[in-house]
């Protein structure tokens, strides 16, 4: 156990922890803010937080009752449908703008549940590009929707966020964005979860993959994912070993996830990266291959984006 009353005691520890945090507080809004202090929460070997629907079943927190609870969701979740997850006793619906959509036309489609909110920056930022990929998709007759669950503070807010989007909605305070809440443990927005054409989830990852992949994510299985992850491979092949980006004074090598890479925000785009990057480890400074091939396009001549002997200048004092 620890506590945080060091944090304004210790400016050298907030320095170390830096790099740590960037990592993680650009991501998303985090869904269950510290209510004061002192506050002490259980994490269970489950690796997360419990969650207040469950904390008096689970007490005493023992290994038998975590299993009894596990047993539980997993059982949920083997029987889940996009029906279970949408409908209630008094609404077999959805919303697109103000017309009503019966669930029931969602079936053998894949679903994105997207939890987003106006107050959260990083939802305003990526729903401009869920859209775009959307509405590709659309052109190409997939057959994909989106259910937007709102984590609005006020239906104004609602309403405002709403009318940026194309896809459908569930009503503003509905007691089903709450169950979903819980039901797929969302500490954070934005947050898009993938449900697939048999009603069960693909994937908790999907703004990650859209992030990653745009359009060519869907339909966000493990085989369109090795496919992209292998055309990665391939295209890592033609990209020099180490660069020199105008956005960071120091060399960036070229790393995957088997030599050092993985989950990152572009120092560049600001987005979530994973696997192949460039990456100065001294700096924590680390962008997506796309985005020093994007730059190149912007401009950017060859002594801007050069070929470099493959080291790190941070010990140079910079």
């Amino acid at each position: 156990m620890f506590t945080t009353s060091w944090w304004n005691r210790e400016p050298s520890l907030k320095s170390c922890l830096f790099h740590l945090m960037k990592i993680s507080a650009p991501l998303m809004c985090s869904m269950e803010p510290c209510p004061g202090l002192p506050y002490l929460s259980v994490i269970c070997n489950l690796r997360r937080t419990l969650h207040k629907s469950s904390k008096s079943k689970a007490f005493p927190f023992t290994s038998t009752t975590m299993a009894e609870l596990e047993a539980e969701e997993l059982a949920k979740h083997a029987s889940q449908t996009i029906g279970r997850l949408l409908c209630t006793d008094s609404r077999d619906y959805v919303f697109k703008q103000e017309e009503q959509v019966p669930i029931s036309q969602l079936v053998g489609k894949t679903v994105g549940l997207y939890f987003s909110a106006l107050w959260c920056p990083p939802c305003v930022k990526f729903t401009p590009r869920l859209v775009t990929v959307y509405q590709q998709l659309k052109e190409k007759n997939e057959d994909f929707e989106i259910v937007f669950i709102s984590i609005d503070r006020d239906e104004t807010g609602y309403v405002e966020c709403y009318q940026s989007m194309p896809w459908l909605s569930l009503p503003y305070g509905d007691e089903t964005a709450k169950t979903l809440l819980r039901y797929f443990h969302v500490q954070g927005i934005p947050t898009l979860i993938i449900i697939g054409p048999d009603g069960k989830t693909v994937t908790r990852e999907g703004r990650n993959l859209i992030n990653l992949h745009l359009e060519m994510a869907y339909p966000f299985t493990e085989a369109q994912l090795s496919l992209l992850q292998d055309r990665l491979d391939e295209e890592a092949k033609n990209y020099p070993n180490s660069v020199h980006h105008i956005g960071h004074r120091h060399i960036l090598n070229l790393v995957s996830a088997s030599s050092g890479g993985g989950p990152f925000i572009c120092c560049e785009c600001d987005e979530q990266g994973s696997g192949w990057a460039y990456q100065c480890i001294e700096c924590g400074y680390e962008i997506h291959l796309k985005c020093v091939r994007e730059s190149e396009k912007d401009g950017f001549n060859e002594k801007q984006l050069r070929t470099v002997i493959p080291a790190c200048a941070c010990s140079s004092g910079y």
